[in-house]
């Protein structure tokens, strides 16, 4: 499964997340699980199966609804987690699996960029397939497929948000 939703939301709203995330004081460097501190990058968790940061958790669920209301036969608007990840050309994506054993989970995954362009880099790697990050689409995927984003050739930090979703 691999669907890219077009026209989801306004620049405007993804500025305002943006602004948002970037202004709070809890990015961590947990992930990925497992790694050498030189590989973790930069994350924002903000749902956990419940609200970490309720201001962002409501921020991010006004978004999902708005991805929702384009495609609601592919996914239940219910996350599991949702979380922020910041990038930029300093760090090379780690190419991992999620959710391997939860086979009723799917992924949404966009980016908060609204002035974002493809010759930044930054496209999302499914498998063998290459989809353009563009502001306002949102990527459905599934997680158990090998995935990550392609180099950054940019200084500009890319903020990319992803939500954990039961698939219908």
């Amino acid at each position: 499964m691999l669907q890219v939703i077009e026209n989801c939301c306004s620049t405007s709203y993804l500025d305002m997340l943006k602004f948002a995330a970037m202004n709070s004081a809890n990015w961590n460097l947990k992930y990925p699980i497992g790694a050498s501190f030189e590989d973790k990058h930069l994350k924002l968790d903000i749902i956990e199966n419940e609200p970490v940061n309720e201001i962002l958790a409501g921020m991010a669920m006004g978004l999902l609804i708005q991805i929702y209301d384009k495609r609601s036969d592919l996914f239940y608007p219910e996350v599991s987690y949702c979380g922020i990840s910041m990038k930029d050309k300093h760090r090379l994506d780690n190419r991992h699996i999620d959710h391997e054993h939860d086979t009723d989970y799917i992924k949404i995954v966009g980016l908060l960029n609204s002035n974002w362009n493809s010759k930044d880099g930054g496209l999302f790697l499914h498998g063998d397939e290459v989809i353009p990050m563009v502001p306002t689409h949102f990527v459905v995927f599934d997680p158990r497929v090998p995935h990550c984003a392609s180099e950054i050739t940019t200084h500009e930090k890319r903020l990319g948000i992803d939500f954990t979703v039961k698939k219908k």
